[in-house]
């Protein structure tokens, strides 16, 4: 699996661990999540937990959903991350 979709299914893991729990986290969390697990971008540089960090949630859903074709697993992705403020951070 190449480097990519493994940050993608860490991502996708975690969103669904997240929503079993009820839980949500913004995208500034998930930032210092990876980088405190060592996971960088593809630059090899730390998360800011900005719109890199968005692209790489939108992504995710996106892998979930359009490649593997699991609805259910891809709306957990988009309903984990959140805004600062609480908000969806990514639409579906």
């Amino acid at each position: 699996m190449n480097e990519m979709n493994q940050k993608k299914l860490y991502i996708w893991r975690l969103a669904a661990f997240l929503a079993s729990n009820d839980k949500h986290m913004s995208g500034e969390e998930l930032a210092e999540h990876l980088n405190r697990n060592k996971i960088t971008t593809g630059y090899g540089e730390e998360f800011k937990g900005g719109v890199g960090t968005y692209k790489l949630i939108s992504q995710t859903y996106r892998w979930v959903h359009d490649e593997l074709g699991l609805d259910i697993e891809a709306d957990k992705i988009a309903e984990a991350f959140v805004t600062p403020d609480g908000g969806h951070a990514w639409e579906k």
